[in-house]
């Protein structure tokens, strides 16, 4: 037998002495019922410490109120610039329209299409998505009547808010030339992203049109937690007017902590670059 969790509307009504309809009413916005009415029936609901069946609600509305993310490339790290960015921005559009965020998981080892059914469930109202273009759930949510918005990586079907990677790139190459470096070295992301494939080859080819010098480009989901940080300091140490050029913030702030920890200064001894604008993080990258 399922568990009582509260009152009924129906109890509600009988103690305030009006319907179950009134009750409804007064609960929701109550325009269409006197002071007097609306007063008793709170009162009803409040000595009832009755609930209002949000899944009941959603059925009649059609609607939850809540919108969703889901994270196609892991899970959603709080701590790094990046996503910190992207959910402070969601939570406060969601406050300003009155709406709930849902933080989805990745459903390691679930299918396609069982993960598409655990997101269109009917919990949520819309999803943003960060995924890889050619994850096999894209098509799929592109061709479902889910309201999607994809953020940060273009997602063929479903509208996409992006940046200019590729220019961000050339800007990274033409800062480089304005501060007189003469060589770099590109550190870029471990992962399939065509935003970090957009920005890496903007900023190469600007960088040969530039004149500077590539001594080497590199791989690492987390450069600073590898062996190329040995490799990186050592370049450092003996190319004069260096520069190392991360693929966003994060990994250049990750860099900056371990050149200090190294005893290499920042720009005294090498220069290095990120992308995506994002704030100081937390002082452990340090």
């Amino acid at each position: 037998m399922r568990k009582r969790t509260g009152a009924t509307i129906k109890e509600v009504a009988e103690r305030a002495g009006v319907s179950a309809m009134t009750v409804s009413l007064s609960l929701r916005d109550g325009s269409r019922i006197s002071d007097d009415t609306r007063r008793r029936v709170l009162d009803a609901a409040r000595a009832l410490e009755y609930r209002p069946d949000a899944r009941a609600r959603a059925l009649r509305s059609g609607t939850t109120n809540i919108l969703g993310l889901y994270a196609g490339y892991g899970y959603v790290n709080v701590r790094t610039p990046f996503f910190t960015e992207i959910i402070s921005g969601l939570q406060e559009g969601c406050e300003r329209f009155q709406k709930d965020l849902l933080l989805h998981g990745i459903f390691h080892g679930q299918t396609p299409e069982s993960i598409l059914m655990e997101l269109i469930d009917g919990r949520i109202d819309g999803l943003v998505v960060h995924m890889a273009a050619g994850e096999a759930l894209a098509s799929r949510l592109a061709a479902s009547r889910l309201p999607v918005v994809a953020v940060a990586d273009p997602v063929p079907g479903i509208p996409s808010i992006l940046v200019d990677d590729a220019a961000g790139g050339r800007m990274l190459a033409a800062h480089l030339r304005e501060k007189r470096y003469e060589r770099f070295v590109y550190v870029g992301a471990g992962l399939p992203a065509i935003s970090a494939a957009r920005r890496r080859e903007g900023f190469l080819d600007a960088a040969q049109r530039a004149g500077l010098e590539r001594l080497a480009v590199l791989s690492s989901d987390v450069p600073w937690a590898t062996d190329l940080v040995p490799a990186l300091v050592s370049l450092a140490r003996q190319s004069a007017r260096l520069a190392v050029v991360c693929w966003n913030d994060d990994a250049a702030y990750g860099l900056l902590g371990a050149f200090r920890r190294e005893g290499l200064r920042v720009p005294e001894d090498v220069g290095l670059v990120g992308f995506d604008g994002c704030p100081t993080p937390y002082e452990e990258f340090w």
